[in-house]
């Protein structure tokens, strides 16, 4: 039988009709809801993602994660639900485990804005450009065990920080000011003010070579004098 160039057109229009029902009828319904958070470390040099999400806990977003641990186990009751409905159970319910990726659920990226150029009509002009640098991937439970240790310790620092070997080294210029701005500029033992920082010291309560740490709950503001007679008891 011959078939005129109109038939196989329309033929050819059939069959891909009918293909693109298959697709839309046999593609997994299911997208695995992943928490994405993104830091943004421009001006930053070679931050560690583990302190950039200690402080994203000590800066009690563990509301955040517990709320997606939420909207995750909904998402998986209305999925089950959806396969006991479907035509295609046992297809359906492949998918649905092929999608699951509890372990990698919470997803931490470092990124970096970079500064592009284009050239048009002679003028050189500057665009941002944004470029993930760093990823790390966990399930609930590694970020419940992370938040439950920083609150051993109060969420004063990051872990790697509380266990670090060099506690001096930790003393910034930004934690020395956070101290003195709590005690006031004022000598916890004699109560001098010094306004001026003159004499002013930013000590250890517990000494560092008695296994102090460099955190707000074991410093305090001493005057010179008052430092000096802690230093000759020890």
């Amino acid at each position: 039988m011959y078939l005129t160039d109109y038939t196989i057109i329309w033929i050819l229009i059939g069959l891909v009709v009918i293909s693109c029902g298959l697709y839309l009828i046999l593609k997994s319904p299911f997208c695995y809801p992943y928490y994405v958070y993104r830091f943004d470390i421009s001006r930053k040099r070679k931050p560690e993602i583990m302190d950039l999400i200690d402080k994203f806990l000590i800066d009690n977003h563990f509301s955040q994660i517990q709320r997606h641990n939420l909207y995750i186990m909904q998402w998986k009751d209305e999925c089950r639900k959806k396969i006991e409905n479907s035509r295609f159970k046992n297809y359906r319910k492949r998918q649905f485990y092929a999608c699951l990726d509890d372990e990698n659920a919470y997803q931490f990226c470092m990124t970096r804005q970079q500064t592009r150029y284009r050239q048009r009509n002679y003028v050189k002009t500057s665009y941002q450009v944004t470029q993930e640098v760093g990823k790390f991937a966990c399930n609930y439970n590694f970020l419940c065990t992370r938040n439950n240790q920083l609150r051993e310790i109060n969420y004063e620092c990051t872990l790697r920080e509380y266990h670090s070997k060099n506690q001096r080294k930790l003393m910034t210029k930004e934690i020395r000011r956070k101290i003195m701005i709590r005690d006031k500029y004022t000598c916890q033992y004699c109560g001098k003010y010094m306004p001026d920082e003159v004499g002013l010291h930013i000590d250890h309560i517990i000494p560092v070579s008695k296994g102090g740490k460099t955190i707000p709950s074991n410093l305090q503001v001493l005057c010179s004098k008052c430092n000096g007679n802690k230093s000759n008891k020890s």
